[in-house]
Order: structure tokens, then C-alpha cells, then sequence
């Protein structure tokens, strides 16, 4: 076999996976202090790398020490053989070594942590029972009238990127709520860069569903009026403002779209599987 040499091969960052070609090729998994970490084979190299099962360990490692994936083109027929002598040859740290997974962080955690963060930034404005066949539906408003990287919007933006990769079921799905009306301005002005903050803070509608219950966040221009309609509810155990039944039958008669079929917010319907048990 002639003799390769892992680290005079071409490579690509962990993070840049998918720059990684499709063929079929032998692979080495090494760090920045070019310790051999891994040895492995693939018929697709870009296809074996959209879900390998030593990413969390290697990721861990990538957090400390940054690791590349290099990679030498192979024919098939000697794959297996050719990977046998090379973790021979070499010694790989992991190879052989158990594989580590991600610990499975349940959905309350994570959003209980959520509602800590925007606990002051948050109000529960009602709920929709859509029966045995949905999911119940909890709807709460933000202000997003702070365009700035302090307001609501962009802290709620900082906080699901820096808890993507939490091996959790919990998952928010961004949708366009809409745009606010504009009049027009010169591209590339003050005003136009305003209007585009502005927009930015507020065409924001996320859902998430925790346990049972899907919860629905959407921008409010009437935040404090709101706040002066609420008393303290809890969800998913976390206190947080909520439009009394007073305030929801206000509100709804000044803005009926916003709050058409939605009753007033008596009691925590979040069951809490994790944290009670």
C-alpha cells in the first residue's frame, strides 16, 4: 500500500462540512495539535459526514482544540483494508473507544430557561383549546418597538442561536408576522436603515411546542397598555404577566384580528414531566 500521510492532505474545518467532496475516500479526523484522532472509511465522504456518529465528540474536542477532516481519495474494493492497516499504523485516539452522545436535554429545561430570560419581556395575552385533536395554544406578545441588539427581538434571536445545538426536542420555528408600512425612502439612507431595523424587530412570529402545548410569540405595539391589564400567571412553572379576563375582553373589542377566539389565561397548562419527577 503506498504510505499516506494524514497530514499533508487537503482538509476542510469541522465547521465546513459541507465543503467536503462526494467521493469515495479513507478520512482522518485530526486536531490543531495534529493528534490523529480518528481514521474511518466512506463510499461518500460528504454523505458520511451529514450525520457521523463521533460529531459530538469531535465537535467537544473542536470547542478546545479546532479539528479538520482530511481525506484521500480510495478505490472501494480496498476501503476496508486499507482503513485496517491505517489504525493499525497510527493509533487513533478514538477509534475503538466508546462512542459518546450528546446529553438529551429535555424541552421544559430549555424553555423554563427561556421564560427566566424574558420573563420581564413576555405577556401571556390568552389561550385557545383546539380540542382533543390539537394541541392547546398559549399566545404571548413582546415589545418590539427596542430595534436595538438590547431589545426583545434580537435578545430572542442571541438566545435560540446559542442554544441550537442543545440535543433537545424543543424547537423554535421562525415565521414572517409581517411588515410594517413604510413610506418610501432613498435606498441606502438614514431613514431606509431605520425602516430596516424596524422591520427587523418586528416582523418576528415564533412557535415552540414544550410538552403538550404549542406556544405562539408575536409583536405588540401596545405593550404597556397591555402590562396595565395583567396580573401574575404561571407557565411551565415560571411566573410571567397575563392579561386579566377584563383586559382580554378590552383588548379584543380594540383589536378583534389580534385576539379573535381567544379566552382569557386561568392556569398553568404546561405539565411539567421533568423538573416534578
Amino acid at each position: 500500500m503506498t504510505l499516506i500521510n494524514p497530514f499533508e492532505l487537503p482538509s476542510v474545518q469541522l465547521c465546513e462540512l459541507k465543503k467536503l467532496p462526494s467521493c469515495t475516500a479513507i478520512y482522518f479526523a485530526i486536531d490543531s495539535k495534529d493528534r490523529l484522532l480518528y481514521v474511518g472509511q466512506a463510499t461518500n465522504l460528504a454523505a458520511r459526514w451529514k450525520n457521523h456518529h463521533r460529531q459530538y465528540q469531535l465537535r467537544e474536542i473542536d470547542k478546545e482544540f479546532p479539528v479538520k477532516i482530511a481525506w484521500k481519495a480510495w478505490n472501494e474494493s480496498g476501503l476496508a483494508e486499507t482503513e485496517k492497516i491505517l489504525i493499525k499504523k497510527f493509533h487513533p485516539l478514538l477509534n475503538g473507544t466508546e462512542v459518546e452522545s450528546p446529553i438529551i436535554v429535555p424541552s421544559e429545561k430549555i424553555f423554563r430557561e427561556f421564560l427566566k430570560t424574558f420573563s420581564r419581556r413576555l405577556i401571556i395575552i390568552g389561550t385557545q383549546d383546539k380540542g382533543n385533536t390539537e394541541l392547546t395554544n398559549v399566545y404571548l406578545k413582546y415589545d418590539w418597538t427596542d430595534c436595538s441588539p438590547k431589545g426583545t427581538a434580537a435578545r430572542i434571536k442571541k438566545f435560540i442561536q446559542e442554544n441550537k445545538d442543545k440535543n433537545t426536542s424543543l424547537k423554535f420555528q421562525w415565521n414572517k408576522y409581517g411588515r410594517l408600512f413604510n413610506e418610501a425612502v432613498r435606498p441606502g439612507s438614514r431613514a431606509q436603515k431605520v425602516n430596516a431595523r424596524k422591520n427587523r424587530s418586528y416582523n418576528n412570529y415564533w412557535q415552540v411546542a414544550c410538552n403538550g402545548v404549542l406556544i405562539h410569540i408575536t409583536p405588540t405595539h401596545d405593550y404597556k397598555n397591555l402590562k396595565l391589564s395583567t396580573d401574575t400567571k404561571a407557565l411551565a412553572g415560571i411566573k410571567l404577566r397575563a392579561v386579566t379576563k377584563v383586559g382580554l375582553a378590552e383588548m379584543s373589542s380594540k383589536y378583534s384580528h389580534d385576539f379573535l377566539g381567544m379566552c382569557s389565561y386561568e392556569k398553568d397548562p404546561i405539565p411539567l414531566l421533568w423538573i416534578n419527577k
